[in-house]
């Protein structure tokens, strides 16, 4: 692809647009439903307006540069009817990823990311700044692994679910859906679906 648009026109999304502009890619500008953010230009690139007016534009193809699960996942059942919409990857050339791994649609792998040999990792999944993921790890679509955090071998991390910022999980670890993994906490058993668990050990 050598033309994207970009969901979203905040923080996250200019972590975005940084990657795509490191792959050489062309980012025609972003899209957002805030009207503040409209004829703004973060990092130089136009905000256009709203996310329905993207068939205007044509892209190669689209990203979401929000880091909300809820959000990312609310615009893909919006926008996942027309079968016009193609999901772009934003990996960046810092970030380390085995040749085993299976990737999923819609990612965005940040800087110094590591993912270690046959992992799989879901649709409109972000691993952040630094995370790693180890070997045989499961993640589920529309998950957030968030900056600095560390997933042991054989980890499963169901859909929607968010692993904050430092957090690490050890290995074989099975996460639900809908989890929020507190900053900084250390999983060492299995967390049901819907949980918010802090602190060491995770509860």
């Amino acid at each position: 692809m050598t033309s994207i648009l970009i969901l979203g026109a905040g923080g996250h999304a200019k972590v975005v647009a940084d990657i795509l502009i490191g792959q050489g890619i062309e980012v025609m500008g972003y899209l957002d439903d805030n009207p503040q953010t409209w004829n703004t230009k973060p990092l130089n690139i136009p905000v256009l307006g709203p996310t329905h007016i993207y068939a205007q534009y044509e892209a190669d193809g689209m990203i979401i540069g929000i880091g909300s699960n809820i959000i990312r996942r609310s615009l893909v059942d919006q926008l996942g009817a027309d079968g016009r919409v193609s999901w772009a990857n934003a990996i960046h050339h810092q970030s380390i990823i085995a040749p085993s791994v299976r990737l999923g649609v819609g990612l965005i792998i940040a800087a110094g990311a590591i993912l270690t040999p046959d992992s799989v990792i879901g649709d409109h999944v972000i691993i952040n700044t630094a995370a790693t993921v180890d070997h045989d790890c499961q993640i589920g679509a529309f998950c957030h692994i968030a900056p600095g955090s560390h997933l042991g071998g054989g980890v499963q991390v169901g859909e929607g679910t968010l692993i904050g910022i430092g957090a690490t999980v050890l290995p074989y670890c099975k996460i639900g859906c809908n989890v929020t993994v507190g900053g900084g906490a250390v999983v060492v058993n299995d967390i049901p679906d819907g949980m918010t668990v802090k602190g060491i050990p995770a509860r």
